[in-house]
């Protein structure tokens, strides 16, 4: 269930949430329950595309015309300033990986 739910939607949990005992330490939560009780509206990208170069995602808006670059795990790695200096800024972001 877990998987299927996504940001948005209206739950309702139920169990019990036990304070630390000391500060700084966390705080335990025991979930007996867990009901979606609505679900969010999908969201929209208007004007808006994911792509994904190997292990990079990029995201092209008709608005802008530089292109925000990330790794497929969400670290940042620059801004193209055109969509054919992408493959550019991967290179550079691969030889100072190794």
């Amino acid at each position: 269930m877990l998987t299927d739910i996504q940001p948005g939607d209206l739950l309702r949990v139920s169990g019990m949430l036990v304070q630390p005992q000391a500060p700084g330490e966390a705080a335990r939560l025991t979930v007996h329950g867990l009901e979606v009780l609505d679900t969010a509206l999908i969201p929209v990208l208007n004007d808006m595309v994911l792509d994904r170069y190997g292990d990079y995602v990029v995201i092209f808006d008709a608005d802008h015309n530089q292109v925000p670059v990330f790794t497929a795990l969400g670290q940042w790695v620059g801004t193209a300033e055109n969509p054919d200096a992408i493959a550019t800024l991967i290179d550079i972001h691969e030889s100072e990986r190794r």
